[in-house]
Protein backbone atom coordinates (compact mmCIF):
# COMPACT_ATOMS: atom_id res chain seq x y z
CA UNK A 1 0.00 0.00 0.00
CA UNK A 2 1.03 3.58 -0.55
CA UNK A 3 1.82 5.77 2.43
CA UNK A 4 0.07 9.14 2.22
CA UNK A 5 1.63 12.30 3.63
CA UNK A 6 0.75 15.99 3.59
CA UNK A 7 3.05 19.01 3.68
CA UNK A 8 2.73 21.09 6.85
CA UNK A 9 2.71 24.27 4.74
CA UNK A 10 -0.85 23.36 3.87
CA UNK A 11 -1.73 25.03 7.17
CA UNK A 12 1.17 26.97 8.67
CA UNK A 13 3.64 29.58 7.45
CA UNK A 14 6.63 28.00 9.21
CA UNK A 15 7.27 25.06 11.51
CA UNK A 16 7.76 25.40 15.28
CA UNK A 17 6.59 23.56 18.39
CA UNK A 18 3.36 25.52 18.05
CA UNK A 19 2.76 23.40 14.94
CA UNK A 20 2.85 20.07 16.79
CA UNK A 21 -0.96 19.89 16.82
CA UNK A 22 -0.77 19.23 13.07
CA UNK A 23 0.65 15.78 13.77
CA UNK A 24 -2.57 14.86 15.56
CA UNK A 25 -4.61 16.55 12.84
CA UNK A 26 -2.93 14.53 10.09
CA UNK A 27 -3.83 11.35 11.94
CA UNK A 28 -7.45 12.51 12.21
CA UNK A 29 -7.57 13.12 8.46
CA UNK A 30 -6.45 9.55 7.73
CA UNK A 31 -2.89 10.31 6.68
CA UNK A 32 0.08 8.05 7.34
CA UNK A 33 2.81 10.68 7.57
CA UNK A 34 3.43 14.39 7.87
CA UNK A 35 5.98 16.21 5.74
CA UNK A 36 7.88 18.70 7.89
CA UNK A 37 9.76 21.54 6.16
CA UNK A 38 13.31 22.29 7.26
CA UNK A 39 13.65 25.70 5.59
CA UNK A 40 13.51 27.43 8.97
CA UNK A 41 15.55 24.71 10.62
CA UNK A 42 16.20 26.56 13.88
CA UNK A 43 12.52 26.23 14.74
CA UNK A 44 12.51 22.46 14.29
CA UNK A 45 12.67 20.50 17.57
CA UNK A 46 13.21 16.82 16.62
CA UNK A 47 12.76 15.51 20.18
CA UNK A 48 9.31 17.06 20.58
CA UNK A 49 8.29 15.99 17.08
CA UNK A 50 9.36 12.38 17.60
CA UNK A 51 7.61 12.18 20.96
CA UNK A 52 4.33 13.37 19.40
CA UNK A 53 4.72 11.08 16.38
CA UNK A 54 5.35 8.05 18.56
CA UNK A 55 2.41 8.85 20.81
CA UNK A 56 -0.12 8.73 17.98
CA UNK A 57 1.61 6.40 15.52
CA UNK A 58 2.33 8.73 12.60
CA UNK A 59 5.37 8.72 10.32
CA UNK A 60 7.43 11.64 9.04
CA UNK A 61 9.35 12.75 5.98
CA UNK A 62 11.20 16.04 5.62
CA UNK A 63 12.08 18.40 2.81
CA UNK A 64 13.80 21.68 2.09
CA UNK A 65 15.08 23.97 -0.64
CA UNK A 66 18.53 25.46 -0.93
CA UNK A 67 18.79 29.25 -0.93
CA UNK A 68 21.44 31.63 -2.22
CA UNK A 69 23.44 31.40 1.00
CA UNK A 70 23.47 27.56 0.90
CA UNK A 71 23.75 27.01 -2.85
CA UNK A 72 25.97 24.00 -3.56
CA UNK A 73 26.34 25.19 -7.18
CA UNK A 74 27.65 28.60 -6.14
CA UNK A 75 30.88 29.93 -7.62
CA UNK A 76 32.01 30.59 -4.05
CA UNK A 77 33.57 27.57 -2.25
CA UNK A 78 32.55 28.95 1.14
CA UNK A 79 28.88 29.00 0.05
CA UNK A 80 29.07 25.43 -1.26
CA UNK A 81 30.62 24.33 2.03
CA UNK A 82 27.85 26.09 3.95
CA UNK A 83 25.30 24.27 1.81
CA UNK A 84 26.82 20.89 2.62
CA UNK A 85 26.81 21.74 6.33
CA UNK A 86 23.17 22.78 6.13
CA UNK A 87 22.13 19.60 4.31
CA UNK A 88 23.98 17.47 6.87
CA UNK A 89 22.10 19.28 9.63
CA UNK A 90 18.86 18.47 7.80
CA UNK A 91 19.91 14.82 7.68
CA UNK A 92 20.59 14.82 11.41
CA UNK A 93 17.27 16.47 12.27
CA UNK A 94 15.37 14.05 10.05
CA UNK A 95 17.01 11.02 11.66
CA UNK A 96 16.40 12.39 15.15
CA UNK A 97 12.67 12.69 14.51
CA UNK A 98 12.55 9.14 13.11
CA UNK A 99 12.36 9.93 9.40
CA UNK A 100 13.88 7.80 6.67
CA UNK A 101 13.54 10.16 3.67
CA UNK A 102 14.82 13.73 3.27
CA UNK A 103 14.20 15.39 -0.09
CA UNK A 104 13.45 18.53 -2.04
CA UNK A 105 15.36 21.05 -4.14
CA UNK A 106 18.65 20.08 -2.54
CA UNK A 107 20.83 20.25 -5.67
CA UNK A 108 20.89 24.05 -6.32
CA UNK A 109 19.38 27.26 -4.99
CA UNK A 110 15.65 27.67 -5.60
CA UNK A 111 14.89 30.51 -7.99
CA UNK A 112 18.45 31.03 -9.16
CA UNK A 113 18.71 32.27 -12.74
CA UNK A 114 21.74 31.91 -15.01
CA UNK A 115 22.57 34.07 -18.03
CA UNK A 116 23.03 30.92 -20.11
CA UNK A 117 22.84 27.14 -19.93
CA UNK A 118 24.19 25.43 -16.81
CA UNK A 119 27.79 24.44 -17.25
CA UNK A 120 29.59 21.21 -16.45
CA UNK A 121 30.90 22.80 -13.25
CA UNK A 122 27.39 23.31 -11.88
CA UNK A 123 26.59 19.62 -12.30
CA UNK A 124 29.93 18.58 -10.84
CA UNK A 125 29.67 20.91 -7.84
CA UNK A 126 26.18 19.64 -7.10
CA UNK A 127 27.19 15.99 -7.46
CA UNK A 128 30.31 16.43 -5.34
CA UNK A 129 28.39 18.09 -2.52
CA UNK A 130 25.52 15.61 -2.59
CA UNK A 131 27.90 12.67 -2.62
CA UNK A 132 29.34 13.92 0.67
CA UNK A 133 25.86 14.45 2.12
CA UNK A 134 24.65 11.05 0.89
CA UNK A 135 27.61 9.28 2.47
CA UNK A 136 26.89 11.10 5.71
CA UNK A 137 23.21 10.12 5.48
CA UNK A 138 24.18 6.45 5.17
CA UNK A 139 25.26 6.56 8.82
CA UNK A 140 21.60 7.20 9.67
CA UNK A 141 20.11 4.76 7.11
CA UNK A 142 18.54 7.79 5.43
CA UNK A 143 17.63 8.32 1.76
CA UNK A 144 18.01 11.59 -0.09
CA UNK A 145 15.47 12.52 -2.74
CA UNK A 146 16.09 14.92 -5.63
CA UNK A 147 12.92 16.79 -6.61
CA UNK A 148 12.84 18.06 -10.20
CA UNK A 149 10.97 21.37 -10.35
CA UNK A 150 9.97 23.63 -13.20
CA UNK A 151 12.21 25.95 -15.22
CA UNK A 152 10.97 29.03 -13.35
CA UNK A 153 12.23 27.66 -10.03
CA UNK A 154 15.54 26.00 -10.93
CA UNK A 155 18.07 26.00 -13.76
CA UNK A 156 19.42 22.51 -13.07
CA UNK A 157 16.94 19.64 -12.57
CA UNK A 158 13.58 20.05 -14.34
CA UNK A 159 12.83 16.47 -15.39
CA UNK A 160 13.00 12.90 -14.14
CA UNK A 161 15.67 12.17 -16.74
CA UNK A 162 17.88 14.98 -15.42
CA UNK A 163 17.44 13.70 -11.87
CA UNK A 164 18.70 10.30 -13.02
CA UNK A 165 21.67 11.97 -14.67
CA UNK A 166 22.69 13.71 -11.44
CA UNK A 167 22.12 10.55 -9.39
CA UNK A 168 24.49 8.67 -11.67
CA UNK A 169 27.11 11.36 -11.13
CA UNK A 170 26.63 11.20 -7.34
CA UNK A 171 27.09 7.45 -7.38
CA UNK A 172 25.57 6.61 -3.99
CA UNK A 173 22.87 3.99 -3.50
CA UNK A 174 20.81 6.04 -1.01
CA UNK A 175 19.96 8.85 -3.45
CA UNK A 176 16.54 8.64 -5.08
CA UNK A 177 13.97 10.69 -6.98
CA UNK A 178 11.16 12.78 -5.56
CA UNK A 179 8.63 13.52 -8.30
CA UNK A 180 6.03 16.30 -8.17
CA UNK A 181 3.04 16.21 -10.53
CA UNK A 182 2.64 20.01 -10.49
CA UNK A 183 6.12 20.48 -11.94
CA UNK A 184 5.80 17.47 -14.22
CA UNK A 185 2.71 19.06 -15.76
CA UNK A 186 5.01 21.81 -17.06
CA UNK A 187 8.16 19.87 -17.92
CA UNK A 188 7.37 16.24 -18.76
CA UNK A 189 5.95 14.93 -22.04
CA UNK A 190 4.16 12.02 -20.39
CA UNK A 191 3.29 11.35 -16.74
CA UNK A 192 3.21 7.58 -17.14
CA UNK A 193 6.56 7.31 -18.89
CA UNK A 194 8.35 9.71 -16.52
CA UNK A 195 7.01 7.88 -13.47
CA UNK A 196 7.86 4.46 -14.87
CA UNK A 197 11.38 5.60 -15.73
CA UNK A 198 12.29 6.40 -12.12
CA UNK A 199 10.14 3.88 -10.23
CA UNK A 200 13.19 1.89 -9.18
CA UNK A 201 14.60 5.00 -7.47
CA UNK A 202 11.38 6.67 -6.34
CA UNK A 203 11.33 7.70 -2.68
CA UNK A 204 8.57 10.38 -2.60
CA UNK A 205 5.90 11.71 -4.94
CA UNK A 206 4.08 15.03 -4.48
CA UNK A 207 0.56 14.40 -5.75
CA UNK A 208 -0.05 18.04 -6.61
CA UNK A 209 -2.68 19.08 -9.13
CA UNK A 210 -1.75 21.29 -12.09
CA UNK A 211 -3.09 24.36 -10.24
CA UNK A 212 -2.20 23.12 -6.72
CA UNK A 213 -5.88 22.54 -5.97
CA UNK A 214 -7.87 19.36 -5.32
CA UNK A 215 -6.40 16.34 -7.15
CA UNK A 216 -8.69 15.33 -9.99
CA UNK A 217 -9.88 18.85 -10.81
CA UNK A 218 -7.02 19.94 -13.10
CA UNK A 219 -5.02 18.62 -16.03
CA UNK A 220 -2.63 16.14 -14.36
CA UNK A 221 -2.86 12.62 -15.81
CA UNK A 222 -3.60 10.83 -12.54
CA UNK A 223 -4.59 7.63 -14.34
CA UNK A 224 -1.15 7.52 -15.98
CA UNK A 225 0.65 8.16 -12.69
CA UNK A 226 -1.22 5.46 -10.79
CA UNK A 227 -0.97 3.00 -13.66
CA UNK A 228 2.82 3.39 -13.53
CA UNK A 229 2.95 3.17 -9.74
CA UNK A 230 0.77 0.05 -9.81
CA UNK A 231 2.85 -1.66 -12.48
CA UNK A 232 6.00 -0.94 -10.47
CA UNK A 233 4.23 -1.95 -7.25
CA UNK A 234 5.64 1.15 -5.58
CA UNK A 235 5.00 0.91 -1.84
CA UNK A 236 6.58 4.15 -0.64
CA UNK A 237 5.57 7.68 0.29
CA UNK A 238 3.27 9.91 -1.73
CA UNK A 239 2.21 13.31 -0.49
CA UNK A 240 -0.33 16.05 -0.93
CA UNK A 241 1.29 19.45 -1.34
CA UNK A 242 -0.98 22.42 -1.79
CA UNK A 243 -1.00 26.05 -0.79
CA UNK A 244 -4.66 26.84 -0.21
CA UNK A 245 -3.49 28.79 2.81
CA UNK A 246 -0.30 30.21 1.28
CA UNK A 247 2.65 30.35 3.67
CA UNK A 248 5.06 33.27 3.88
CA UNK A 249 7.87 30.89 2.91
CA UNK A 250 6.18 30.11 -0.42
CA UNK A 251 4.92 33.55 -1.46
CA UNK A 252 7.95 34.39 -3.61
CA UNK A 253 7.52 31.23 -5.70
CA UNK A 254 3.76 30.71 -5.55
CA UNK A 255 1.36 33.57 -6.22
CA UNK A 256 -1.94 31.75 -5.79
CA UNK A 257 -4.54 34.24 -4.68
CA UNK A 258 -7.71 32.62 -6.02
CA UNK A 259 -9.61 30.00 -4.03
CA UNK A 260 -8.68 26.49 -5.17
CA UNK A 261 -10.57 24.77 -2.34
CA UNK A 262 -12.65 25.96 0.62
CA UNK A 263 -9.73 25.12 2.94
CA UNK A 264 -6.82 22.72 3.28
CA UNK A 265 -8.83 20.12 5.19
CA UNK A 266 -11.41 19.91 2.43
CA UNK A 267 -8.68 19.63 -0.21
CA UNK A 268 -7.02 16.80 1.67
CA UNK A 269 -10.23 14.86 2.35
CA UNK A 270 -11.45 15.06 -1.26
CA UNK A 271 -7.95 14.53 -2.64
CA UNK A 272 -7.37 11.42 -0.53
CA UNK A 273 -10.72 9.96 -1.54
CA UNK A 274 -9.93 10.45 -5.22
CA UNK A 275 -6.33 9.22 -5.06
CA UNK A 276 -7.07 6.16 -2.92
CA UNK A 277 -9.73 5.23 -5.42
CA UNK A 278 -7.07 5.20 -8.13
CA UNK A 279 -4.78 3.17 -5.90
CA UNK A 280 -7.46 0.52 -5.45
CA UNK A 281 -8.06 0.45 -9.20
CA UNK A 282 -4.47 0.13 -10.38
CA UNK A 283 -2.91 -1.86 -7.55
CA UNK A 284 -5.67 -4.43 -7.79
CA UNK A 285 -4.61 -5.11 -11.37
CA UNK A 286 -1.13 -6.24 -10.35
CA UNK A 287 -2.17 -8.63 -7.58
Amino acid sequence: MLKYAVHAYSWVTSWSNESLYLIDHCKELGLDLIEIPLMEIRGVDPESIRKRLDEIGLGVVTSTVLKEETDITSDEPVVRKRGVEYLKECVEKTAEMGGEVFSGVIYSAIGRKLSGKPEKKHWEWSAEALKEVAQYAQKFNLRLGLEPVNRYETFLINTAEQALQLIEMIGESNVGVHLDAYHMNIEENDFYEATKKVCHLLCHYHLSESHRGIPGTGTVDWEGIYRALGECNYQGVVGLESFVEVSDAMREATCIWRELAPNSDELIKRGLEYLKGLERKYYQKVK
